[in-house]
């Protein structure tokens, strides 16, 4: 066979396959995301199913929340907690919706829905990891990348917001249990040094690319890492705002929790345990499946030396939990599964 024989014989190959792919790929391709979308949903389905409603714990928060609701003053607590949800979300729907505005420009109900939907993928992967994917799903193909490199600085606005309170709350419970003085010195000096550290790396973000050495491997890493020279000074303090008043939002609902289910504690010794165990959860690494269960056994340790009651403490800890992640991951199931994922989000 002559050259130009091969050569035709390859032309013709490459546009048949470019025909096909044109008159099936597309076809294939939604087939596949729709897939995609039910299988989460399913997922997220049988993890409420078996964590939650076959869950005897579950059930004897559910029973003892319904024996408190006879009281009106439980029914507002409820009522209040299940209102900040909404904040909450509502929050971080913002805080991401301000950062995407350097590459696009999205709805706030559609970057609530893109939030909801990274939750329902995030509970699979460890420290929520999933959330990034999830969310990218929202945005044009040409800016997902970079839409994943934004999630991230508001995350580690997050993160940083995070470890500073719990390292207050970790000041505060080393002092409360006795240690001595230069013990309590040297952590308190510590802390503040570690404060100022997350407060310096996370303003200068970007000087982690001057760090990566230039190397065919990092050539694609060192060219998103520029998007955060894009971010200045005064709009990484906002998004850290967002994230404070986050951050103050989800501890006010375990504390409200708490006191609905009948812990009495003071407020103030109860928010920096508060504190700490978010600080503890925080760099533990964990997942949905594992959440509940370090969630649950720093709170049994951190509180044991302040209440008895215990049961209390887990249900306020289970609780939160529940309204605060395992429902607005359900809600984003439902959107992946019945909702067009388009500009508008049009449902099936």
């Amino acid at each position: 066979m002559t050259n130009n024989s091969q050569n035709n014989l390859l032309e013709t190959t490459i546009s048949k396959a470019i025909l096909l792919w044109e008159t099936y790929g597309k076809t294939y391709q939604k087939g596949l995301i729709i897939f995609v979308k039910w299988t989460i949903m399913i997922l997220s389905g049988w993890y409420l199913y078996v964590h939650v409603i076959k869950n005897t714990r579950f059930n004897d928060i559910l029973a003892l929340s319904a024996t408190i609701l006879h009281n009106p003053a439980s029914v507002w607590l409820l009522s209040l907690c299940l209102g900040l949800v909404i904040v909450n979300w509502s929050l971080e729907a913002f805080k991401w919706k301000f950062l995407l505005k350097k590459f696009t420009s999205i709805s706030f109900f559609r970057s609530l829905a893109a939030i909801f939907c990274g939750s329902s993928i995030g509970i699979w992967a460890p420290n929520r990891m999933g959330e990034y994917v999830g969310r990218v799903f929202f945005l044009d193909p040409g800016i997902r990348i970079k839409g994943m490199f934004a999630t991230i600085i508001g995350s580690l606005s997050q993160l940083v917001v995070t470890l500073m309170f719990g390292t207050v709350g970790f000041v505060y419970y080393e002092r409360n249990m006795d240690a001595p003085a230069y013990i309590q010195w040297a952590s308190g000096i510590g802390g503040l040094i570690f404060m100022a550290l997350l407060l310096f790396f996370y303003f200068n973000i970007k000087v982690i690319r001057s760090w990566l050495p230039i190397k065919p491997w990092t050539v694609s890493l060192r060219k998103y890492l520029v998007i955060y020279k894009l971010y200045k000074t005064p709009e990484l303090e906002k998004v850290l705002i967002y994230s404070v008043f986050r951050y103050i939002v989800f501890t006010s609902q375990f504390y409200i929790l708490m006191v609905f289910f009948g812990v009495q504690i003071p407020i103030l010794n109860a928010m920096l345990l508060i504190f700490l165990m978010y600080g503890i959860q925080t760099i533990s690494p964990t997942n949905g499946f594992t959440e509940l269960v370090v969630r649950g056994g720093a709170t049994v340790f951190l509180f044991h030396s302040y209440t008895t009651n215990l049961t209390a403490i887990l249900a306020a800890s289970y609780g939160l939990w529940l309204i605060n992640l395992m429902i607005p991951a359900l809600a984003g199931a439902c959107i992946l599964g019945f909702v067009r994922i388009n500009k508008r989000l049009k449902f099936i």
